[in-house]
């Protein structure tokens, strides 16, 4: 990726300023090696390079999250931090096409919804509310096409020894033995055929997206960091789809980590709308509370004390329109 944005911004007169940065997960014995690599590849393209050391074994502990969900918290915090320090609007990360069919294999055997189905973002902020943007320019490639521009050109490059164990990640039986075997006994090319789902997910999804956000400017009553109060009969009269669109839209809005929270949970908790109106309630992973009031269905941290709805002042997803 370095490199080939090394040869675009040279063809185009793009005058971008590279830095690079990697982050050494302390996960392997030959981790430092690759940091190393790192550094010695960025002095010799005459380009910046800083390189962080994270703890993930002790923060997965800690939390009580897995290894490849702790790694990329810390990871994505690291760049994030890095950007904001050396004033990049940009991070470049290199997620490839296969990349995509295993992350959207691996969500449809874990259960997903749409949104996970159209698999990684092209480009998104790389965290709630940041103006830098995360962006993945090698999404479009195999990695075999990758490897073959690397060797055909002479370039170095090194391979993360963990991505081969089985017994490391769920990802990588996904990686090594479900999509092999897919090619193999069904589609040669089952991984474009994953990739182009996922592209009709990702369209499907912000057409939904767009209708639950003008949904939410007539629902919404409030919205905070703290909190999210919509009209439970008006959440109902959506169609399930948007409904549940809706209820993601609250959940953004306070920073709930979806890596954490099941399909299931979401839809349980959008199905609250067609309630009675009584007090009902249902809790979400990452310490959310979704609870029903008469016509309120408010979505909130667990540890926040309900805040009385007014009638102004209101913020995203609720648009600007007052209530």
């Amino acid at each position: 990726m370095l490199h080939g944005l090394l040869k675009v911004s040279e063809l185009h007169d793009c005058r971008w300023s590279l830095h690079v940065a990697h982050l050494d997960h302390q996960l392997r014995a030959e981790s430092g090696d690759d940091a190393r690599f790192v550094q010695e590849m960025s002095s010799e393209l005459g380009l910046p390079c800083t390189v962080g050391i994270a703890d993930v074994g002790n923060f997965s502990e800690e939390t009580g999250r897995g290894i490849e969900d702790a790694a990329r918290e810390m990871r994505y915090e690291f760049f994030a931090d890095l950007a904001a320090k050396v004033g990049a609007s940009v991070v470049a990360v290199g997620h490839s096409a296969d990349d995509q069919a295993e992350t959207v294999l691996h969500r449809i055997a874990r259960g997903t919804g749409l949104r996970g189905l159209s698999g990684m973002s092209l480009q998104r902020p790389i965290r709630a509310g940041s103006q830098v943007r995360l962006i993945r320019p090698m999404l479009g490639f195999r990695r075999c096409e990758l490897r073959a521009y690397l060797q055909g050109r002479g370039i170095a490059y090194r391979e993360d020894a963990t991505n081969a164990d089985h017994a490391v990640a769920t990802r990588n039986r996904v990686r090594h033995v479900v999509l092999p075997m897919l090619e193999k006994e069904l589609n040669p090319a089952a991984s474009q055929a994953i990739v182009q789902l996922a592209e009709q997910a990702r369209r499907a999804n912000e057409v939904i997206r767009e209708l639950a956000a003008a949904a939410m400017r007539d629902i919404c009553e409030s919205s905070s960091a703290d909190q999210c109060v919509l009209r439970a009969r008006g959440l109902a009269v959506q169609p399930p789809a948007i409904r549940t669109e809706c209820v993601l839209l609250a959940l953004e809005a306070l920073d709930a980590r979806f890596g954490e929270i099941g399909f299931e949970r979401i839809e349980a908790a959008a199905e609250l709308a067609d309630g009675d109106g009584r007090l009902r309630h249902i809790e979400l992973p990452g310490g959310i509370l979704v609870e029903r009031r008469g016509d309120r269905l408010t979505i909130r941290a667990k540890a926040t004390e309900a805040i009385p709805v007014t009638k102004h002042g209101t913020t995203s997803p609720c648009g600007d329109k007052p209530k």
